[in-house]
């Protein structure tokens, strides 16, 4: 799915993305982190007292996202000379999935497993969210790279 300017994104193949995070408090990471599973395409037709009568439908995109939580346990960030670590939410956790407007997405981001944690079942058993390939684990821990990502997702 392309979106203004250059950016697209494929669950398949480039479905990280980050978004501005809505925390609050001082020592809040400026980023939040999901993993794009599917892109709806919703036709939405909109029977409110301002357009009433309207006959075609809104377009909408939707992304339905398996979102990241940020490790507090690691110290992580430019002054301590490390990578930022993510890991996902349990799947009970509510917080776990979520909707998002395509708008909202920064651009695509690059993560590379924590290979020295390995994977792990903890997060959620077999599901639909995972690609094929990667069977019925996740990795335990993400590093969120941090340079500079210029490139056409696709």
């Amino acid at each position: 799915m392309t979106f203004e300017g250059s950016n697209s994104i494929n669950p398949r193949t480039r479905a990280d993305i980050m978004v501005l995070s809505h925390e609050d408090d001082d020592e809040r990471h400026p980023y939040w982190y999901a993993r794009v599973v599917r892109i709806f395409h919703l036709d939405v037709w909109y029977y409110g007292t301002e357009n009433a009568g309207v006959s075609t439908p809104l377009r909408m995109h939707v992304l339905f996202v398996r979102w990241f939580g940020h490790d507090v346990t690691f110290n992580a960030g430019w002054s301590t000379k490390r990578l930022h670590r993510l890991g996902y939410f349990k799947g009970d956790d509510p917080s776990c999935f979520g909707f998002l407007d395509p708008d909202q997405v920064i651009r695509g981001v690059h993560l590379i497993p924590a290979f020295a944690h390995g994977r792990t079942e903890h997060y959620m058993g077999r599901s639909f969210v995972r690609r094929e390939e990667e069977g019925d684990d996740d990795w335990r821990y993400f590093y969120v790279n941090m340079y500079v990502l210029s490139l056409l997702l696709v």
